[in-house]
């Protein structure tokens, strides 16, 4: 695995400043103490706060991330706005024009910190006030319901999809989370689908729209382990069968979620060659032309495949997204399926082929089967035993089309949210490149997929 140097960048209040590590020649930036992978910018943002806190004196929360090639940079925002903290000793605040660095990577670095510490269209809190104006409305929200915060906040979570805070209280531990802007649908999509009362959620204390976050009670209980027993897999997708049904039956919703049904695919495989092809020209994961060729024969096949399917009654339904192991919470008998967070109406396999999928290493032998057996069993009413699995077997085949189009749109919602001029090493840089990479990844699937009709 490719490693890098982790940098720990924090601005002043005001963002004139930076704090720097003295050492006797030279300033430098803080940094990690031991090398890290790219995607270290998903694991529990407190334990990287707590180290900062240690080694610099300051306490911090992150706003945002981003990669270079040597580097992973964590930017942060002090949690204090007191422009008169005084850090340990061996680091001190310099002016961002007084920051020599002989390492142009570094220098490009704190350049770009400086023009866009305070700007991100999809990261709400990447701004001059930072996270001020959530603690306010969480400390309003607390007080308007007698609950008395009661001990230190810490930020369990923080990447481009959501930042998520534990706070201890005297009713227990509360989290308030913060979703991201652009493509994510979680906070009105999972409040239109409580008020169904067709599934589980966590229970909310409260919730802003014009600020978009969620303040929920602890859950309790713990995720869904990947490595589960067969028989807890079949109960999980039962249950998730039993609430696609009744959302089925829900349908239309007040809030509009994306369309991936089958019909609203088949209309947009006739160009979908070409939009990906143009959208991935000039990045480092553009197709060539065989690639391209290859990629509309296997469209020409997918849309057979679709065609053979789509008058099949079975009726479309809420997908929530992004169904894994670490988005199920099992408490006693209950599943809990949470982060709705790009939901959409869709045909009720694809979200089962995609969770199957996630888990699929840690399935022994035909359980998979068994689990498809299972959850088809739930379905029975719309056709034959035979004509379900055909059917799961297309849209099995056909996963990482699916994925493929979900992935574009993220993409191109990105690019039009930020006018195709997203700053480099910015917030929004870090989510462009992640979701190029996965755009990239399950398109190339796709395009070297054997794929043939069932």
């Amino acid at each position: 695995m490719e490693t890098f140097k982790l940098l720990l960048v924090l601005p002043d209040v005001n963002n004139e400043r930076i704090l720097v590590q003295k050492t006797e020649e030279r300033y430098c930036l803080p940094a990690g103490d031991k090398p890290v992978g790219e995607n270290v910018g998903f694991d529990e943002a407190h334990v990287y706060n707590g180290f900062f806190l240690d080694i610099a004196g300051i306490p911090v929360y992150r706003r945002y991330t981003f990669n270079t090639q040597n580097h992973v940079v964590f930017v942060f925002e002090q949690v204090k706005k007191d422009n008169t903290m005084l850090p340990h000793d061996g680091f001190d605040w310099v002016a961002y024009d007084d920051f020599a660095c002989d390492d142009e990577e570094v220098h490009q670095i704190v350049s770009s910190i400086r023009k866009n510490y305070n700007h991100s269209v999809n990261m709400p809190w990447v701004n001059a006030h930072g996270f001020c104006p959530y603690f306010d409305w969480l400390r309003d929200a607390c007080a308007d319901k007698n609950i008395c915060i009661t001990g230190e906040i810490a930020q369990v979570k923080n990447a481009y999809v959501s930042t998520v805070f534990r706070i201890p209280t005297n009713i227990g531990n509360l989290f308030m989370k913060i979703p991201g802007k652009i493509y994510i649908t979680e906070l009105p999509l999972t409040h239109e689908l409580k008020q169904l009362n067709i599934a589980d959620f966590p229970e909310w204390v409260d919730h802003n729209p014009d600020i978009n976050a969620v303040l929920m009670k602890d859950m309790g209980g713990s995720d869904l382990p990947p490595q589960s027993d067969v028989d807890v897999f079949k109960d999980v997708v039962l249950r998730f069968a039993q609430i696609q049904k009744e959302a089925s039956r829900c349908l239309p919703l007040g809030f509009v979620p994306y369309d991936y049904t089958v019909e609203a695919i088949l209309r947009r495989l006739d160009i979908f060659a070409e939009e990906a092809f143009e959208i991935l020209k000039g990045s480092e994961h553009e197709i060539s032309d065989a690639e391209l060729d290859n990629l509309k024969r296997n469209i020409l096949t997918a849309k057979k495949m679709l065609e053979s399917i789509k008058d099949i009654p079975i009726p479309d339904t809420i997908n929530y997204g992004d169904i894994r192991p670490g988005n199920i919470r099992v408490v006693g008998d209950k599943f809990i399926f949470y982060d709705c967070a790009w939901g959409s109406v869709a045909h009720p396999f694809f979200e089962i082929v995609s969770f199957l999928a996630i888990i699929r290493r840690s399935l022994p032998g035909d359980a998979k089967e068994a689990i498809v057996t299972a959850y088809l069993q739930e379905w029975l009413a719309y056709g034959s035993y035979d004509e379900l699995r055909y059917i799961f077997s297309v849209i099995e085949a056909l996963r990482h089309l699916f994925f493929a189009i979900v992935d574009y749109d993220w993409v191109k919602a990105i690019l039009v949210a930020d006018g195709e001029a997203i700053p480099p090493m910015s917030a929004d840089d870090w989510l462009l490149e992640r979701r190029y990479y996965y755009f990239a990844s399950v398109l190339k699937r796709f395009l070297f997929d054997t794929i043939n009709i069932i």
